[in-house]
């Protein structure tokens, strides 16, 4: 079954340890374990999911500058960007170039990647990276996931 509308929101902390505290105890939610094989690290930040509770939480890496430490200097913890569940991430992806976006990063895993980064909930996972403008003014991510059977 394909899963459709937000699939998570992508949340930045400075205390990534916190973070994870503080969405444990308000929502109950439980983060798979940190990301931590060098995708998220080539972008300068730490990454956790909590799959149940639609929760990417990232957090800038000490001393290294990138674009989620910029953004978080202008203005400060919160919501970054948003996660959509699409039917056909390569066709979202041609709706959104038409609309003037542009894609800057894509991932399209393996199922060894989606056992490992996933754990293994889904048998497809495919995601645009999208600086998006108005109307929507964040960071999107255009993913087609389909959850295992």
């Amino acid at each position: 079954m394909k899963q459709r509308g937000i699939n998570r929101i992508v949340i930045a902390v400075w205390d990534f340890e916190a973070g994870i505290i503080f969405f444990e105890k308000l929502l109950g939610a439980r983060f798979a374990p940190e990301n931590d094989d060098g995708e998220a690290a080539s972008f300068g930040v730490r990454v956790a999911i909590a799959w149940d509770a639609g929760i990417e939480l990232v957090s800038p890496l000490p001393d290294v500058q990138s674009s989620i430490r910029d953004d978080m200097e202008k203005t400060g913890e919160g919501i970054k960007g948003v996660v959509f569940a699409v039917d056909d991430a390569d066709k979202a992806m041609q709706a959104g170039e038409s609309l003037g976006m542009a894609s800057y990063y894509f991932l399209d895993y393996s199922m060894e990647q989606i056992d490992k980064k996933c754990q293994g909930r889904y048998s497809t996972y495919k995601e645009y990276f999208v600086a998006a403008g108005g109307p929507l003014n964040t960071t999107v991510l255009l993913g087609e996931f389909i959850n295992r059977s």
